[in-house]
């Protein structure tokens, strides 16, 4: 193991520490779903509306350019998490849902009634395109930045992602990085003695989908690729090479685009659960009579299902039909919405092939839907691994009597943007299924998960 590099010159700029809210990636996942699970459980808008707007098209046009590298030091993960945790109003809760990004989690929240969190945040630092993109100058500059986030917080690790195949031609150029909490943090230590209520469930959804990465110093972790490519590592290096011929005169001259030789073996990757928050929060589960359920995936098809399944259960147990389907893809789906009225959701995280075919095999082997409503967030670039716009359409016909490929979303695939406020305009005017079921428990929903384990990929503990 080498030694870590120096800290970097972060000497800070003028004027006062930049807040959380401004720090965080704002339209990672992880944010949004927080943002969205405050709407679903709280009945309020977490963000001024221009905000969420301007992020939005920032981030569509490319423009999203980070933080400065000064701003790294104003950086605390403690006061995240004071952040996060402080967005939910309520004074108790009887679950809270914790762990990996995935709508699926965030659904399955909604029906609890219980606040969603993430088991760390999303990080991106402005950088030139050579070192967003290229492997080598990645790692250069990001182990600095690595280095300052650990030297400031013990209680953290620091993986960085380098995607120069999914970052693609973009106007702006970010080092980005997920930092992850190793212990519970003190204030959602508090949040949970608090506010879940006594007896009640901590849901953790843990990705344990791996990807070869490097780890330079302790406590750091360099991965070049991502699990949600839709490649495995081996095509995913054949395809940066092909990048790289196209960008270099001679690769074998350019040692920039060079991938590090992975060590240790397929660990969780970015969107993971660190190994030390695990079991910190079995030790304080055990220490304050509070229970702990883990829900481990190896496909995120398999949690969307499972959550679907459970849904259409818990609302016919309700007096409801449960034959009425959404289907979102990247873009969230409104929980609030999807609740109130008594839609089944499903939720695929892009539409690559991979996602699609799981998708269908799903629907294939379900009860019919009378209805399907498939909102799909264009992916913003073509690539032979993102499924054609006419093999979208065609997952409607699976419903019994009405099949739609929103015509926005249509209109848009695959190149144009989508305005998410476009979708809960949508689903607000989806016919309200009143009166509402009472939440579903606890019990219920990891019975159910359990049962449905059979999709495999999924494991309930």
């Amino acid at each position: 193991m080498t030694s870590r590099v120096g800290p970097p010159d972060m000497s800070a700029l003028a004027g006062s520490a930049w807040p959380p809210e401004q720090l965080v990636y704002q339209v990672d996942l992880s944010t949004e779903m927080l943002r969205a699970g405050v709407h679903a459980v709280d009945g309020r808008e977490w963000a001024d509306p221009t905000t969420k707007r301007r992020t939005w098209w920032t981030r569509r046009r490319g423009l999203d350019a980070g933080i400065p590298r000064q701003r790294v030091a104003d950086v605390r993960a403690d006061e995240v998490a004071a952040w996060m945790t402080g967005a939910y109003s309520r004074p108790q809760y009887p679950a809270v849902v914790v762990g990996s990004p995935h709508v699926g989690a965030l659904h399955l929240a909604a029906a609890l009634g219980a606040p969603w969190l993430p088991a760390g945040f999303r990080l991106s630092v402005r950088c030139s395109p050579t070192e967003a993109r290229r492997p080598q100058p990645a790692l250069r500059q990001g182990r600095v930045i690595a280095s300052h986030l650990l030297e400031a917080d013990q209680d953290i690790a620091v993986y960085q992602r380098c995607d120069p195949i999914g970052q693609g031609a973009t106007v702006s150029a970010t080092l980005d990085f997920y930092v992850k909490w190793t212990a519970v943090p003190e204030h959602l230590r508090r949040f949970l003695a608090e506010r879940l209520a006594p007896g009640g469930t901590v849901v953790l959804i843990r990705d344990c989908r791996g990807w070869p990465a490097t780890q330079p110093d302790d406590g750091y972790r360099f991965q070049v690729g991502t699990v949600g490519a839709g490649l495995s590592w081996p095509d995913y290096c054949r395809q940066l090479r092909r990048l790289s011929d196209e960008s270099s005169d001679d690769w074998a001259d350019d040692e920039s685009w060079t991938v590090p030789a992975p060590d240790g073996g397929d660990v969780d990757a970015e969107q993971g659960i660190h190994p030390g928050l695990l079991g910190d929060l079995r030790r304080w589960s055990g220490d304050n009579a509070r229970r702990l359920r883990i829900v481990a995936i190896t496909d995120s098809a398999a949690l969307s299902a499972a959550v679907a399944d459970v849904y259409r259960s818990w609302l016919r147990g309700a007096g409801k039909t449960g034959n009425r389907l959404v289907i979102g893809c990247g873009a969230l789906l409104d929980p609030w919405h999807v609740v109130r009225a008594g839609l089944v959701p499903y939720w695929f995280p892009g539409p690559l092939h991979s996602d699609v075919d799981a998708l269908e095999y799903w629907l294939a082997g379900s009860e019919p839907y009378r209805t399907i409503d498939l909102l799909v967030d264009p992916p913003g670039r073509l690539s032979p691994k993102v499924v054609p716009r006419d093999r979208l359409s065609a997952l409607t016909r699976f419903a019994c009597e009405r099949g739609v490929l929103d015509p926005t979303c249509r209109r848009n695939y695959p190149l144009g943007m989508v305005d998410p406020r476009h979708i809960t305009r949508l689903l607000s005017e989806q016919p309200y299924d009143s009166p509402p079921p009472q939440p579903l428990s606890t019990a219920a929903a990891i019975e159910g998960l359990d049962r449905l384990a059979r999709y495999g990929r999924l494991l309930v503990t």
